[in-house]
């Protein structure tokens, strides 16, 4: 009968709902921390970054079980996957200077991992020109490498937005924020340098009149 069907297609639905509920909470938790870990980095305490990441991941082993449930399960986890591998790129990449990262050790779908990868040129950006203000200028230089390596692996991927979700105007950013960091760089190194001889001039004077 019509009415035993329809009885059933109303609970498996119900079945669905709730487990978009219990989803979204996991989700919530996992970008949580893996924002937390992002601020973390930037303030330098990489323990606790650590910790978030170590969170983030014990919550997406728990998030995978909802793969039985695909049509809820991809568009609700994909800003949250994306989150947590720009978070786990930013740390590599601020603690080792290198893009020599095992992204294959990540249980996230494969377009997440290419638009992580993108967004984390965000947060080298925000670090390169935190070094800038110190004068830390041989590190900057790296990460600006790092962030080019980022770019000229991701031109790679051609493909319909379908398939990597937002990925083409994720890729044109990360072109710009290479570009505006290269002169930020030739700006602060340029100021450095007139400071210096500034300096140097300044002592010169001194000695001069000793």
């Amino acid at each position: 009968m019509i009415e035993e069907f329809l009885d059933f297609v109303r609970s498996k639905l119900e079945e669905k709902e709730l487990a978009r509920e219990e989803l979204l909470k996991l989700v919530r938790e996992m970008r949580i921390n893996s924002t937390k870990a992002v601020a973390s980095i930037h303030a330098g305490d990489f323990k606790k970054a650590e910790e978030h990441l170590k969170t983030a991941f014990e919550i997406l082993s728990k998030v995978r079980n909802y793969r039985i449930y695909p049509d809820i399960y991809y568009p609700v986890t994909f800003d949250a996957m994306q989150e947590l591998v720009e978070a786990y790129v930013f740390k590599h990449v601020v603690e080792n200077c290198d893009l020599n990262v095992d992204l294959s050790k990540l249980e996230v779908e494969f377009a997440p991992i290419l638009t992580g990868l993108a967004d984390a040129v965000g947060e080298i950006r925000r670090h390169v020109l935190d070094l800038l203000r110190r004068n830390e200028f041989e590190k900057a230089e790296k990460l600006i490498g790092v962030m080019e390596r980022i770019y000229n692996n991701l031109i790679t991927f051609s493909f319909p937005d379908k398939i990597t979700p937002n990925l083409r105007p994720k890729v044109d950013y990360v072109r710009n924020a290479i570009e505006r960091t290269k002169s930020d760089f030739i700006s602060a190194k340029a100021s450095s340098i007139g400071g210096d001889i500034r300096d140097l001039i300044k002592t010169l004077r001194q000695l001069s009149k000793a």
